[in-house]
């Protein structure tokens, strides 16, 4: 059961991602396993928010971004942070050099659950390589 933060999903649904990224190969390949995909709530907030920075700078077209937001309202993700994990995150974020709580909100999930984290934030796996659990979805 893997955890995706955002930027997986966002590598996954955005307009202008090809069929052949990297997200796209690891919910394939999860689907064909039967593993059930997680995330905490935030995912869907951040995921939106990065549809609508698109828009913003010209990236793609609002219409496109609401295609993508359809995409994102029904993916096969479940939510299952708790406020324990969002305390965890705070206390990783302040381990870390006060990297941003919302970061760590995923790796806090990923730790509770003994499950793999997929993010596509190079510099969020290059400051956490050392815990080995972390992985970019091309399975580093």
């Amino acid at each position: 059961m893997p955890v995706v933060d955002a930027s997986v999903v966002v590598d996954l649904i955005a307009p202008d991602v090809g069929i052949d990224s990297p997200a796209r190969t690891a919910f394939a390949n999860w689907a064909g396993a039967g593993a059930e995909v997680l995330a905490p709530g935030l995912l869907w907030l951040e995921t939106a928010n990065a549809l609508l920075t698109g828009v913003r700078r010209g990236r793609w077209s609002g219409a496109d971004a609401d295609g993508a937001a359809a995409l994102l309202d029904r993916l096969p993700v479940r939510r299952i942070d708790t406020d324990a994990d969002r305390c965890r995150a705070f206390e990783l974020a302040r381990r870390y050099d006060n990297w941003p709580v919302y970061d760590m909100l995923y790796v806090a999930v990923a730790e509770r659950t003994g499950e793999e984290l997929f993010t596509a934030d190079s510099k969020l796996r290059a400051r956490l390589a050392h815990l080995g659990w972390i992985k970019l979805p091309a399975g580093d």
